[in-house]
This record gives C-alpha cells, sequence and structure tokens, in this order.
C-alpha cells in the first residue's frame, strides 16, 4: 500500500521545516499584490506602478540561480538569514515609503530592486530539503507533490489576505506582513535540523552543466498556460458579457491543479521520466486549446478545471527529474532553473497572449497558447537521447568489466585515485528510507566506500564501524566525515571482506550494493555479517537486480540474486529472523555516456528475534 500524506509529515522533521517555511513562503502569496497596490496608490500612476513590478519580476527570477547556487555552496543556514534579512529590512522601508502619496520613484526603483535581489528562494530550498527528510520512492514523490500543491494555495491565499488588509487598512501592511512571514519562514527553515545538510566542497571537481534541459522546457510550456489562462478568461468573460466570472475560472483552474497534484502524488508508484513529462503536457496543451471552443462560460469553468489537472502534476515531474539528474552540489540551481523557466515561461505567456487578442479569433489565440505545451511534449518523445539532463562524469555509472582485476585491493585504490570523489556524498535511498525513524545504536557498514552512509548514520546518532578494502576510500570517508562534524562517532577500519572481519556485535548491519569486479565471496561475507547481527538487530542487504540498463549483456557470467535467493543463501536458522522487506525498486542512475536511465535494484531487510 503507498504511503499517504500524512506519512510525508510523520517523518522526522518533515512537519515542522515543511511548516515554517509554508509560512514564510505565504510572502510570496502576499506581497506581489500588497506592492502593485502600494506603487499605484503612492505613485498615482498605473504606468509607474507596472513598471515597477515588471523591475521586481525581473530581478527575482533572473537571479534566482545566482542565489541558488550561493546555497549550494554554502547551505541554507550560512546564506538564507542575510537574504532574508536584507528582503524584510527592504520591505519595510517600502512599507514605510509607500504609506502616504507621493513617494519618489527614485527611491522605489532602488528599493524594488533590492527586494528582487534578495528575496530567498524559501520554495527551491524546502524541494532540495525533502531529500534530506525523506528517502527517494513513493513518499519522495508524494512530498512533492505536495509541496507543488501547497505551493500553488499559497498564490490563491496570498491575495486575498493581500486584499483584505488593503480594504481594511493600507497595502503597505501587506507589504509589512510579507516581511514579518518571511523572516518567521526562513528562521524556522534554518534552525530545523534537516538545514544541517552541508553541501559537498567543490575543490577538483569538473564542471558540470547544471541547467535540466527537459524539466525547464516542460516547466516554460507549463508557465506559458498559466501565464496566458487568465488574460484569455478575461477576454472570454468579456465577450460572453460576464465579467465577474473570471473569478470562477481561476478558481477552477486552481481546484483542478489541486486535485490533480494531489491525485498524482497518491497514485504515481514509478519516478518520472521525458515521456511522463510529455504524457502530462500533451492533455495540457489539449485542455487549453478545446477550452476556447466552449460555448459558455460555465462549460469553460469546466474545461479549466479539466485543464488544470494536469498543471501540478506537470510541475512535481520537473522538479523531481531536475532534483534527480542534478550533478552533487547542485539540486538548489537545478530547482532554481525550472522555477525561472516557469516564471519567464508565464510572463511571456501573458505578454504574447495580449498581442494575439488583439489581433486574432480568440479560439485561435486559446490554441496558439497552447502550442508551446504540445510542441515541448512531441520534442521530448522524439528526441529522449540528445537531451542530456544528467549528473556529472564524477558521478556516473563506472563501466569497468567485472574481471579487469583479481586484486581486490589494487582493484579499489586505484578506482578511488581516478578521481576526488567517485560517488555522489549522498547516502543510499534504500538506506535512508529503512533506517530513518530507527532508534539509534551501533552500525556496521560493509564497503562504506566514501563514507556518505556512515556519515548520514552518525548524524543520526548511531555509532559507526565503516568498513572498506580501499586505504584511499577510506582516508577520504575520515576527511568527509571530519567535515561532517561527525568524526567521533564513525570507527574507520581497512577490512579485505574474503579474509577478515570486524569484530562486535551490531543493532544494524548494513551491505549497500556489496558487489566488486574482484574476486569477492559474497555469500559466505554476508552469512558472517548475519551473524554479527545483535538479538533484536536488523540485517539489510541492498544489491542490483540485474545488469545496467545501457548495457544489457553486461557480465553475462554473473549471477545478481533476486532479495528470495540472497535469504536462501543466508542459510538461516528456523524461526530465528523474521523477514520485514524483500522486494524490488527502481531508482535513476546515470550511464557512462551521460543518459538517465531507470535501473531496478532489490532490497533485503531481515531482523534477528531476540532469544
Amino acid at each position: 500500500m503507498p504511503p499517504s500524506y500524512a506519512a510525508v509529515l510523520r517523518a522526522p522533521h518533515a512537519l515542522r521545516t515543511f511548516g515554517l517555511a509554508l509560512v514564510g513562503r505565504l510572502s510570496y502569496g502576499t506581497v506581489f499584490l500588497s506592492l502593485m497596490l502600494a506603487f499605484t496608490a503612492a505613485t498615482g500612476s498605473y504606468t509607474r506602478a507596472g513598471g515597477l513590478m515588471a523591475l521586481l519580476g525581473l530581478t527575482v527570477s533572473t537571479l534566482s540561480p545566482l542565489r541558488a547556487g550561493l546555497i549550494d555552496r554554502h547551505g541554507p543556514r550560512r546564506t538564507l538569514p542575510p537574504m532574508a534579512a536584507a528582503f524584510s529590512l527592504t520591505l519595510a522601508a517600502l512599507a514605510a515609503l509607500t504609506w502616504r502619496p507621493g513617494a519618489p520613484l527614485p527611491a522605489l526603483t532602488a528599493l524594488t530592486a533590492a527586494a528582487g535581489i534578495t528575496m530567498p528562494p524559501l520554495g527551491v530550498v524546502m524541494r532540495t530539503l525533502w531529500n534530506v527528510l525523506l528517502p527517494d520512492g513513493p513518499l519522495l514523490r508524494r512530498a512533492y507533490s505536495l509541496d507543488t500543491v501547497c505551493e500553488e494555495l499559497v498564490f490563491v491565499t496570498g491575495p486575498l489576505l493581500a486584499g483584505l488588509l488593503a480594504a481594511a487598512a493600507s497595502p503597505s501592511l501587506g507589504i509589512a506582513l510579507s516581511a514579518v512571514l518571511m523572516g518567521i519562514g526562513t528562521l524556522g527553515l534554518v534552525t530545523s535540523p534537516a538545514a544541517a545538510h552541508r553541501p559537498q566542497g567543490r575543490r577538483h571537481r569538473p564542471r558540470a552543466r547544471v541547467i535540466p534541459l527537459a524539466p525547464c522546457a516542460a516547466a516554460a510550456a507549463t508557465g506559458v498556460v498559466l501565464g496566458s489562462t487568465g488574460l484569455l478568461a478575461v477576454a472570454f468573460t468579456h465577450r460572453h458579457h460576464q465579467p465577474a466570472a473570471v473569478a470562477w475560472v481561476e478558481a477552477a483552474l486552481a481546484v483542478g491543479s489541486t486535485l490533480g497534484g494531489l491525485a498524482y502524488g497518491a497514485l504515481s508508484r514509478a519516478l518520472p521520466g521525458r515521456r511522463r513529462l510529455a504524457a502530462l503536457l500533451c492533455p495540457l496543451g489539449t485542455g487549453l486549446a478545446a477550452a476556447g471552443l466552449s460555448p459558455s462560460v460555465p462549460v469553460l469553468t469546466a474545461a479549466a478545471c479539466a485543464a488544470g489537472l494536469f498543471i501540478s502534476p506537470a510541475l512535481t515531474s520537473a522538479y523531481l527529474i531536475a532534483d534527480a539528474t542534478a550533478p552533487p552540489g547542485a539540486r538548489t540551481r537545478a530547482a532554481a532553473w525550472v522555477n525561472t523557466a516557469l516564471n519567464l515561461g508565464a510572463a511571456g505567456g501573458t505578454a504574447a497572449t495580449g498581442v494575439l487578442l488583439d489581433a486574432l479569433p480568440l479560439p485561435l489565440c486559446y490554441a496558439l497558447a497552447a502550442v508551446p505545451a504540445a510542441a515541448t511534449a512531441a520534442a521530448l518523445l522524439a528526441l529522449p537521447e540528445r537531451q542530456r539532463d544528467s549528473p556529472s562524469a564524477a558521478t556516473t555509472a563506472h563501466h569497468r568489466g567485472m574481471d579487469d582485476t583479481t586484486d581486490a585491493k589494487e582493484f579499489w585504490d586505484a578506482r578511488y585515485a581516478e578521481r576526488d570523489r567517485i560517488w555522489s556524498g549522498d547516502p543510499n535511498t534504500a538506506l535512508v528510507r529503512e533506517v530513518t525513524g530507527t532508534a539509534p545504536g551501533a552500525a556496521l557498514d560493509l564497503g562504506c566506500g566514501e563514507g556518505a552512509d556512515a556519515i548520514w548514520l552518525a548524524r543520526q546518532g548511531w555509532r559507526v564501524t565503516a568498513v572498506d578494502i580501499s586505504a584511499v576510500a577510506l582516508e577520504r570517508a575520515a576527511r568527509h566525515a571530519a567535515e561532517a562534524g561527525v568524526a567521533g562517532r564513525v570507527d574507520f577500519q581497512r577490512h579485505d571482506l574474503a579474509a577478515s572481519f570486524p569484530e562486535g556485535a551490531f543493532d544494524l548491519v548494513s551491505a549497500q550494493f556489496l558487489h566488486s569486479p574482484a574476486d569477492l565471496p559474497r555469500e559466505r561475507v554476508l552469512r558472517t555479517a548475519a551473524a554479527a547481527v545483535a538479538p533484536g538487530g536488523v540485517l539489510l542487504i541492498v544489491g542490483h537486480a540485474g545488469p545496467p540498463p545501457w548495457d544489457p549483456g553486461a557480465h553475462p557470467h554473473v549471477h545478481l540474486p533476486t532479495p528470495d535467493e540472497v535469504l536462501e543463501s543466508l542459510e538461516l536458522p528456523d524461526g530465528a529472523w523474521r523477514v520485514l522487506v524483500s522486494e524490488e525498486h527502481e531508482r535513476l542512475q546515470t550511464a557512462p555516456d551521460g543518459r538517465t536511465m531507470t535501473r531496478t535494484d532489490n532490497t533485503l531487510k531481515i531482523r534477528r528475534l531476540p532469544a
């Protein structure tokens, strides 16, 4: 049974982090309308107010990747507080300046530009923190759907709140409230334990493209739909002599998007890919084009709701793909580029629709507004392998043969000496999924590599013995543990598991992808691992279920066992163990040529019963 949305919020620190971040993101919903109303009242000119809002939108959108890059490099705890402080102080100055008419335009321009430059990207950061709070798989996809839906609701409730404040007192009060909301939300987010996740260092790392082309194209096309729909609905309702009904059309689009996002998160069981994006963009574009043929406002309202069903799912998929294929240390930038593409698409859609409505029949305007969604879907289907939204070469799966060498130590020392970093630096998602929420104790990490799993376990409170055959990997892992501040909780030991094994009994023994091109008696090692599990403890074995999808014929003589076969090979005594998980699951992996592909792995999780 797939996990519920409640399971997302029950994850450690998830409700606190997401809830307070959402408070800060409500500032986005209130600030734009409040500023527009305040600028109009203060300058007495729609033209000047529109120009100031255009300046704000331009600076927010174009500088978003730059702010995200600072966050990727220095972490949210070091970068978000100064951004939020500068943004809140700027809004406070704008609130004071616009409280009465006659504000000087140069001062408003300077402060507006400063607000756009410093606006903290809380939404982008929250999307990257879901990877820290949750494991990959259905729970993470559900979290992204929930995030997208809630962000859309922010932009529904925020303007309503801003309008109420403007009617009751002054639009400048809405600006001041936006400053307070941003301060509270940022403080709540950066004080969450999830924000303690520090980015990996950048030294010796090859330059990599971080703009996720397919997700950005899909987001831009979705933005065009969002930007054009409002203006098209205004024109439609005016021609049917029901101008007030435009609010119902906009509400129907939002309701459809909310329902679609919640259903997508609940029903989606597989990782999204470009074909999934295309499958969502096609009905989105078709629905918009069909809406232009509506004979009446009620029919248009229903059509808007139907088209809206695909908005949140398309954006959720775009963000998920961007995150999954981003180079290490660039996830915030990848999400920021998707967000920028969405905003620029919306702005362009609104501008183009305004021009089209003055020159063409309304049904044709609807059809032309749908073209970007249809064209993007066609491109994603026709060119699945030419757009390479993939991590850097530093983290691609290696493709050396299983029989390259028979000396395991030499092989792995040489393998780790090839680059400063071989793996992503993130813990294995199966480990995070299966261990999150477990009371910490003593853990054994077999084949620890560069230490990502051991460091994650130590951060959760575990005392970790981390083992690898490569002295190069262990030295690197120890350095990473020291940088993460958990060196005192991890004991790194070098063992050739074919010849020696760490002493002691452990509450958790983790064997993540314990495969080797060199000779490794895997079954015997795993039986020894089972013997090292303390009563009540857990043995977690994760392995590949088959050859890499980019080379189906690789390693024809190597057998990769199923979870049932692994369990049988352990030769466990009857009645002494309980099977907790035995399943196959999918994840995205990057091929040596840069393609992002889906690979199937398997997980066996068993518990030794107390004597």
